[in-house]
């Protein structure tokens, strides 16, 4: 095969890569909506909405702000846009859009997201080409294209997959610093490592990259790539302290409030800390090698797979050879060591953190994805080092399509109508408006009465960050709104919600519970299996609470459970067990008899 030919040929892999990759992240992209199933989603999307109301900072910390700041600049271009075609007239308008239909708000975040994921799987053929070669670079980016850990996130209108891209350019340069010993690279390095921990604070783990690449820059170690001259110690020893200022530099550029309000932001981000790192939450601490166990098993097993996993443990440990021209980078030797470092230093460090607290989520390993990805495409280029081409391409197309059967079924699974949304459907046609109803925890979304809507709008609990400066005005279009829509119910929260409407814990307070549904003679109860350990959970890993719990019993007890709806196919699940992820969990629909309240 010519040299033309073979980049024509290579480029069409990573256009069909890509290309899949996108197919992957945006099938499915408006599931549940209008309805809101995803709880973090609003942590970006509702503060990015608040800054239009002039006030730029979100009073609110327990993420940091460079995603809200991104999606403020897209609802201004779908503001400009909607202006220009005459949909809107001021920005108020925008605000009411939203208020009455939320779904071009959220997609807009979710497509955001996704985009990430795509820019994500080319910055990872780069970020493994120039380490390991253009063979290890394509395995790389197929297998990446189709990590369900990956696809899941790239749905969601979070943080993670975006914090994921940032650190992925942030060890790419790395790894350009290292090979080609530019202090430029190194400093760029430092800042994409401080805008990723600006989109989520761990990602601040990718300047362990920038630091390797410095150490060894400054110790003469880098300098492989044809042209590179030998390292000097004066400029890349300055370039070192220099690119760790500019993990800082990017850090406050995309959450500026960090030091503009530090009162606010210390407190969010303990609150945050003591959330994640301390017993007495859902999940229980453990020792290190127990957590680490865990997140091995439930987050990289699952939301990677194992045979891509056991590549990315062969590229770690073997050292890998890729035929190249003279003008190319070879990836024996100093590349491929500096690629190796890089990686496997990131994933280790981020697998730690991982174990070290006590909430063991699997979006806490997204951003180590791409990394993880470099060392499988490096460990299956190790493994067929000598064979032809073909047979590679072969190899990586087999062990990318194994590995996409769960994120196939997870857009399958997205496509069809949520257990809640048929849940709400049911309850609409068949339970009289106005009817007294305690809905559980991530049961389906109903419409409260006018009375209680104003109750809610007149307490604190509805102001949201930076929307305190308009929430009386905000809250006159939300009540306007919420009182046309119909039906209406007379709705009480169980284990969640705002008050006034919400009714005991039935974790800690399951008697208490029950005697609020009889005072208040409630008709309806409604069960989540994704809500509180009290609910009985088919086949949760570990078990939540002994089943039977009180407050299971009373309901089984005194009411008569009249519809029941879960997947006929199970949605793939990594670290929350079935029933408990942000999709189709099972509902149960309970009519408490009068007789027997």
């Amino acid at each position: 095969m010519g040299r033309r030919s073979g980049r024509i040929w290579t480029a069409l892999a990573l256009a069909g890569i890509l290309a899949a990759a996108a197919w992957l992240r945006l099938r499915g992209i408006s599931w549940g909506l209008p309805d809101l199933y995803h709880p973090d989603e609003g942590s970006i999307l509702i503060h990015a909405l608040g800054f239009g109301a002039g006030d730029p900072n979100p009073h609110w910390f327990r993420w940091p702000s460079l995603l809200m700041y991104l999606m403020f600049g897209v609802y201004g271009g779908y503001f400009l846009v909607g202006k220009l075609a005459g949909f809107f007239s001021a920005p108020a308008d925008l605000m009411r859009q939203y208020l009455t239909d939320p779904t071009p708000f959220w997609m807009l975040g979710r497509v955001v997201s996704a985009t990430f994921g795509v820019a994500t799987v080319w910055v990872t053929h780069r970020f493994t080409r120039r380490a390991f070669g253009e063979a290890a670079a394509l395995g790389a980016a197929a297998f990446l294209a189709v990590m369900f850990l990956h696809v899941r996130d790239s749905h969601y209108a979070t943080p993670d997959v975006a914090t994921a891209f940032l650190s992925a350019v942030s060890l790419l340069f790395a790894v350009r610093a290292w090979t080609g010993t530019s202090a430029r690279d190194l400093i760029l390095s430092g800042l994409f490592a401080g805008l990723a921990a600006s989109a989520k604070y761990p990602g601040a783990i990718a300047a362990l990259g920038t630091l390797a690449a410095g150490i060894a820059l400054v110790a003469g170690h880098g300098g492989v790539a044809e042209g590179a001259s030998r390292p000097s110690f004066r400029p890349l020893a300055l370039a070192l302290p220099a690119s760790l200022a500019a993990v800082v530099a990017g850090f406050v550029l995309g959450t500026p409030f960090s030091v503009l309000s530090p009162s606010e932001f210390s407190r969010d981000v303990l609150t945050q800390v003591t959330m994640v790192s301390q017993a007495g939450v859902a999940q229980q601490a453990s020792p290190f090698l127990d957590g680490l166990r865990e997140v091995f098993a439930r987050s990289v097993v699952r939301g990677v797979g194992w045979s891509i996993v056991a590549l990315a443990v062969v590229g770690a440990l073997m050292p890998v050879a890729v035929p190249g021209r003279r003008s190319e980078l070879r990836a024996t030797g100093r590349g491929a060591f500096a690629g190796k470092t890089i990686a496997t230093v990131y994933v280790v460090a981020v697998l730690v953190a991982a174990a070290l607290i006590t909430v063991k989520r699997s979006t806490y390993i997204t951003p180590a994805l791409p990394a993880v990805a470099a060392l499988a495409g490096a460990g299956i280029a190790a493994l067929f080092r000598w064979a032809p081409r073909a047979v590679l391409g072969v190899a990586v197309v087999v062990v990318a399509g194994l590995s996409a059967v769960p994120a196939v079924r997870f857009d399958a699974a997205l496509e069809r109508p949520d257990t809640r949304t048929l849940a709400r459907t049911w309850i609409e046609a068949n339970v009289p408006p106005g009817t007294r109803a305690a809905v559980e925890d991530y049961g389906p979304v109903l419409n409260p009465t006018e009375t209680q809507l104003r109750e809610l709008l007149a307490t604190d609990t509805t102001a949201v960050g930076s929307w305190k400066g308009t929430k009386a005005r905000v809250n006159e279009v939300r009540l306007e709104v919420g009182a046309a829509r119909v039906p209406q119910y007379e709705v009480y929260a169980i284990d969640w919600w705002e008050e006034p409407f919400r009714l005991p814990n039935p974790d800690v307070a399951p008697d208490e519970l029950a005697l609020a549904i009889r005072r208040l003679r409630i008709r309806y109860v409604v069960m989540s299996s994704k809500a509180s350990s009290s609910r009985p959970m088919e086949g949760a890993e570990p078990p939540q609470a002994p089943v039977p719990q009180p407050f299971v019993e009373w309901v089984e007890g005194h009411g008569t459970r009249v519809a029941r709806f879960a997947e006929e196919q199970p949605t793939p699940w990594i670290d929350r067990g079935p029933g408990r992820s942000f999709h189709n969990p099972v509902i149960e629909v309970y009519a408490i008899e009068a007789g027997r309240r």
